[in-house]
Formats: C-alpha cells, sequence, structure tokens
C-alpha cells in the first residue's frame, strides 16, 4: 500500500511538472508583453481625396519585438471627420504572430478637398401653385459621397411660412457629407401669379461656382428663348442684370429678362464667388 501511494506521487510530481511546463511554453508561444510599433516617414500625408488604402498606408512600417517587420499586417482601420478645412484622422492597426494589435494614428490633409456643391435643374422662378417643391430642382455633389441629393434641406428665412405663396421667399439650403461638412446656401425663390418666365428663357447653367479673382460673363451662361413659336439662340434682345463682383465671396443673382411691363420675361442665375 505504502509503494502504490509512493507510485501515485511520483506520477502526480510528474503530471504537475508536464503541466507546469506545458503552461509556461503555452504562454511563451502565445502571449507576449510587447506589441507591435507602427512608424511614420511623415506625421502628415497629403494625398488626393480619391485616395486609397494603398495610398494611405505608403510611408508607414511596423515592427514588432519577436518577430520582427510586421509591415504587411498594417491596415487602415477608420478615418474620422474632417477636423479642420481639408484634414482627417486616420487609424492605422497592425498585428503581430500572436495577434496583438497596436493602433497609431496620423493627419491626412487632402490637397483638393471642396466642401459639398449644390446645383440647380431649373430657376428658383416659379408660377403660382400649391405643390411647389424647390427640393425636386436641387442637387448636391460631394467628392467623397457623390450624389448626396437626398441629404439638402432648406430652412424659410424671414417671414415666409410656405414657399408656395405669392412673393419672394429667402431660404438657406443645407448639406452635410459623411466627413461631417455642412454647405450652406442662401437664394431668393421667387413665386408670382403669372408665369414669369413664360418666353421660356433658358441658361447652360443656373447655379455656378467662381473662384474669387477671377473673370465672369454673364453671356456666356444664356442658351434660348422663345419668340412667336421660334428658338432664340442670340442674346441681342434679352437685357442682363448682374450685381456679381469676382472681388468679393458671396452669392451673386443675374437676371436675364425679355419684354417689358406686363410681357416681361425673366429667369435667374446663381452666382457663388468663393
Amino acid at each position: 500500500m505504502k509503494k502504490r501511494n509512493v507510485i501515485l506521487l511520483i506520477i502526480a510530481a510528474f503530471l504537475t511538472v508536464v503541466l507546469v511546463i506545458g503552461y509556461q511554453y503555452y504562454q511563451k508561444a502565445v502571449s507576449s508583453p510587447l506589441s507591435p510599433v507602427i512608424s511614420f516617414d511623415e506625421q502628415v500625408l497629403f494625398a488626393s481625396v480619391n485616395a486609397t488604402d494603398e495610398d494611405l498606408l505608403q510611408g508607414v512600417t511596423a515592427t514588432d519585438p519577436e518577430d520582427g517587420d510586421v509591415t504587411d499586417s498594417l491596415m487602415v482601420e477608420c478615418s474620422s471627420n474632417l477636423v479642420n478645412e481639408n484634414a482627417v484622422k486616420v487609424t492605422y492597426v497592425a498585428f503581430d504572430s500572436k495577434n496583438h494589435m497596436c493602433r497609431a494614428e496620423r493627419t491626412v490633409r487632402y490637397t483638393d478637398y471642396k466642401p459639398p456643391e449644390f446645383s440647380l435643374t431649373r430657376p428658383m422662378v416659379f408660377k403660382a401653385s400649391s405643390t411647389i417643391d424647390i427640393l425636386n430642382y436641387i442637387n448636391a455633389e460631394d467628392v467623397f459621397d457623390g450624389d448626396i441629393s437626398r441629404k439638402v434641406i432648406y430652412e424659410l428665412m424671414g417671414s415666409s411660412t410656405t414657399v408656395a405663396a405669392v412673393g419672394e421667399h429667402d431660404v438657406e439650403l443645407r448639406v452635410t457629407n459623411s466627413k461631417g461638412d455642412t454647405s450652406h446656401l442662401a437664394l431668393s425663390v421667387e413665386v408670382a401669379q403669372n408665369d414669369p418666365n413664360a418666353a421660356n428663357i433658358q441658361l447652360k447653367q443656373y447655379l455656378v461656382y467662381v473662384p474669387v479673382g477671377s473673370s465672369f460673363s454673364a453671356e456666356n451662361y444664356f442658351k434660348s428663348y422663345e419668340s412667336g413659336g421660334e428658338l432664340v439662340t442670340e442674346a441681342r434682345s434679352v437685357r442682363i442684370t448682374s450685381d456679381v463682383d469676382t472681388e468679393t465671396a458671396g452669392t451673386y443673382t443675374v437676371t436675364y429678362s425679355i419684354g417689358y411691363g406686363n410681357n416681361e420675361s425673366h429667369t435667374r442665375l446663381i452666382v457663388v464667388v468663393e
């Protein structure tokens, strides 16, 4: 009996040693107090808004105390909203062979970013109707998200309670892209009892963006009008009234008119100088 107990103790001791060694080996194999370290050639990367993850990984390396170079494990995890006019914080992750992860971030400054821009498919000049919905004629485009027209909202300013009533209505358009940048545009909506553009004056565009200091010619945006059942493409009979000052940022209106008094027809071009 005594001999049997000794044997059992020896077996138990052996198993204990095996378990301890095995646990230590497991700990060494699957864990380490150290994680990879991510390094950047430059703390600020200048890139296009069309940059791919591969582009954003340029100049980024990762090393691990045990595995050495683990740059191949690097990934772009996410990017922040815009932190100023054209920059975001991009977060990178890297892994070692034991799946230890580290994170690091750097600033990516976009060289060609511009805020969302609006466009109009028709002038904001309407004949009175209870069904006027200006959002049907307003689009918005973003360099990151593409078409974000469905995100456009507007607010009536001043004393107007509905954009469908006869009169001039000041509205502010707003749209926000996926990077948290919001564009605003104030414009006037004209609603008249009779058709204010009976001559069907057509423009090539109804909202344009012009850089500060650039040249601007209102005549270049005229397209055509109708007279006596004929389509006229010459602007000689069209009166153009413009307050555009390309030296000063702001929103301006150009009016194109034909006829006088009760027979006058007109349409509008919105010019944003920025």
